[in-house]
């Protein structure tokens, strides 16, 4: 009898017909979110799960399972939905999707940076808006940003979308800077200055990109005392998870000029971020959009289809998280 495989939410073509050729699969073509309750009922029927962000996998869901669950193979790099404690108490297998979708997360980082710096959002509105014809013409004042060339780039976390991230911003000419864990190797560095501390790290950045896991090490990483260290023209830049700022710091900040400008992919509490955050001129935010290209999301669902595969062939995890 083959394996029950359910899949909570919409992943590409190719994968969900991928799966279907090797297990009895239930997918959700209608891609409509399954409430934490309705989960744990309905999750009970089968021996695996891929999962995605937007599911809450917490103590709860673990404590009511029926033994049967063996594996969630979650599509994204991601897993702070999870409770990977209540996984390892089960002995579940969990999984993720890393390393695919570098490139795209390091392209929303050029994203952002050029954005915020260069006053995008606010000049899509006024065109938008069709505002644009009652402005005065102003050489010196009209919709005048910072440019990135020749700029610093403080690096929060150099793994791999860190040290992508890096490698782009040389293109603008950008001088790179870090902060991580522990030194990395001169040819991982790339010519990068590494700092152990912080807050010796912050005064020197133009710009100051996050690129950490949510952990309880990198929760408000960013907070009050940390951002006042920045320059009054920086930039702070989030790709990784909202946990790592502390929301209202960040805002008082924005407001009152502290720093230059912020941009955003990721929040507390997401989709219901903060509503501050959409007042500000100087913020320039995305609806968590890293990771989404085609050829990314084919690759991290095609990857949590193999994961699933390789646990009920004995074959070794792709990518293990406990």
């Amino acid at each position: 009898m083959r394996p029950k495989i359910l899949v909570s939410r919409k992943i590409s073509d190719l994968a969900e017909e991928k799966i279907q050729k090797e297990f009895e699969v239930t997918l959700n073509p209608k891609d409509e979110p399954i409430p934490e309750s309705d989960l744990i009922k309905i999750v009970n029927d089968y021996d695996g799960m891929i999962s995605t962000g937007f599911d809450k996998i917490t103590e709860n869901f673990f404590n009511n399972l029926n033994g049967k669950l063996k594996i969630i193979a979650q599509v994204g790099v991601g897993y702070d939905n999870i409770s990977i404690k209540s996984a390892k108490e089960k002995k579940i297998k969990v999984t993720n999707t890393p390393n695919v979708l570098n490139e795209a997360v390091a392209e929303t980082t050029i994203l952002l940076i050029l954005a915020a710096s260069r006053r995008i959002g606010e000049a899509y509105s006024l065109v938008k808006t069709d505002n644009w014809k009652n402005q005065k013409p102003d050489l010196t004042k009209f919709m005048i940003g910072n440019s990135v060339t020749g700029k610093t780039l403080g690096i929060i976390g150099m793994g791999r979308i860190g040290r992508m991230a890096a490698k782009s911003a040389k293109a603008f000419g950008m001088k790179i800077v870090y902060h991580n864990r522990n030194k990395l190797s001169d040819y991982q560095e790339d010519g990068a200055k590494y700092f152990s501390d912080i807050k010796s790290m912050l005064p020197e950045c133009d710009f100051v990109s996050i690129h950490t896991p949510a952990t309880s090490e990198t929760k408000h990483i960013l907070n009050a005392s940390t951002i006042n260290l920045l320059p009054k023209h920086a930039v702070v830049i989030n790709t990784s998870r909202g946990s790592t700022i502390n929301d209202d710091d960040l805002i008082d900040a924005l407001e009152n000029k502290k720093i230059y400008a912020a941009g955003l992919d990721v929040f507390n509490n997401e989709p219901n971020l903060d509503k501050r955050y959409l007042k500000l001129d100087n913020c320039f935010v995305l609806p968590h959009i890293g990771s989404a290209t085609h050829e990314t999301r084919l690759a991290m669902s095609m990857m949590a289809v193999d994961n699933i595969y390789c646990f009920f062939n004995k074959k070794p995890l792709i990518s293990e998280v406990v």
